[in-house]
């Protein structure tokens, strides 16, 4: 969501800035075509959709060459630390299914729900809910006005992540569209392609319905693989309105709740400042084969040096040791944990980080 605790890694998150969407099945009942229109059209058709209402089912899909948990492990209760390896690595393999309520800008609703039991976060104007029915634990985030819009996580859904993807798009990516049909609408698909062969990414795809101008999907291809990397799509919508008591939120009866106040505009340059934790990642480069460092002693970073068990040993066997640190490789993405505990992450061949980290 730039739900922070979404369904990718926090450490990821600026890599999967170009996070995408799982290629659905056509549908028999496939629509017209739509008119042709260029890249810069259907980029404008998008940017009018932020106020339409829809819902429907979500499919998100991952295939970073991951291997799948153990079924025991998958099961077990969550972790009592801020940072629990298995859920993180359970939430970018496999495939998983979430409702989605949307209505304009300030209502939204993602309900979770599978193996990881159900976990929802909800935006309702000022008050942003989000709540982990496994672990009995709500947070209730309250933001003034202008703190809203900047402060809110936003869902996960093919819009959000469209919208990431296109403020990705600088002189380094060729875009294409074209015209066809996505779950009985004619729709526009936006294809963006890094004119450099050095980034893990070989192609992002947005479709767009022609009407509304809704992202239905968004997917993220890597070099040399056949499937999608990530992926997150609509297989239905529904265009009409949700209904009001969608986005009403109460916890249940033994939910532990943390109530927060998100900084307004005013305070919230005097607040990071203070939070050894808020210090922004650095972005080494620029485009598809950009790097974020995040220091040590920072945020996840921190959160990482500790841990012990059963987190430790998934890390452990997850990465491998490299000269300075230990490197996660995936088809999309690669990450190195230094070991002064600084962290660094990028769409690039685990080379090109070494080097970075240098």
């Amino acid at each position: 969501m730039t739900f922070r605790r979404g369904w990718i890694p926090a450490i990821v998150a600026p890599v999967a800035v170009v996070a995408a969407v799982v290629a659905v099945p056509a549908i028999a009942d496939a629509a017209s075509p739509p008119p042709a229109k260029t890249a810069a059209q259907v980029l404008t058709l998008i940017a009018g959709s932020h106020d339409a209402h829809y819902s429907g089912t979500v499919v998100q899909s991952s295939d970073l060459g991951l291997p799948q948990l153990p079924a025991s492990m998958s099961s077990r209760a969550p972790s009592s630390s801020g940072f629990d390896a298995a859920s993180l690595i359970e939430l970018v393999t496999g495939s998983h299914t979430a409702q989605v309520y949307v209505d304009g800008r300030s209502q939204q609703r993602v309900q979770l729900l599978d193996t990881l039991g159900e976990r929802d976060l909800i935006h309702n104007g000022t008050s942003v809910w989000t709540y982990d029915a496994r672990a009995h634990t709500a947070t209730h985030v309250t933001a003034s006005g202008d703190a809203t819009a900047r402060e809110t996580p936003q869902p996960t859904t093919p819009a959000t992540v469209a919208d990431r993807l296109i403020a990705s798009i600088t002189p380094t990516t060729k875009v294409s569209v074209s015209t066809g049909s996505f779950l009985g609408h004619g729709v526009y698909t936006l294809t963006l392609e890094p004119k450099t062969s050095a980034t893990l990414v070989r192609s992002a795809v947005i479709t767009v319905d022609a009407a509304t101008g809704v992202p239905l999907s968004a997917q993220l291809d890597a070099r040399g693989q056949s499937t999608p990397a990530v992926s997150v799509a609509f297989d239905k919508v529904d265009f009409s309105r949700p209904g009001a008591d969608v986005f009403a939120f109460t916890p249940p009866q033994g939910t532990a709740v943390r109530d927060m106040t998100a900084p307004s505009h005013e305070t919230k340059g005097t607040h990071t400042e203070k939070q050894p934790g808020g210090q922004k990642p650095t972005v080494i480069g620029s485009g598809w084969t950009s790097i974020v460092e995040v220091a040590g002693g920072t945020g996840l970073t921190s959160g990482m040096s500790g841990l012990t068990g059963s987190n430790a040993q998934l890390l452990n066997e997850l990465t491998r040791h490299v000269d300075g640190g230990r490197m996660l490789q995936t088809s999309l993405f690669t990450v190195f944990l230094r070991d002064d505990g600084t962290v660094l992450a990028g769409a690039v061949p685990a080379a090109t980080l070494l080097a970075a980290a240098r």
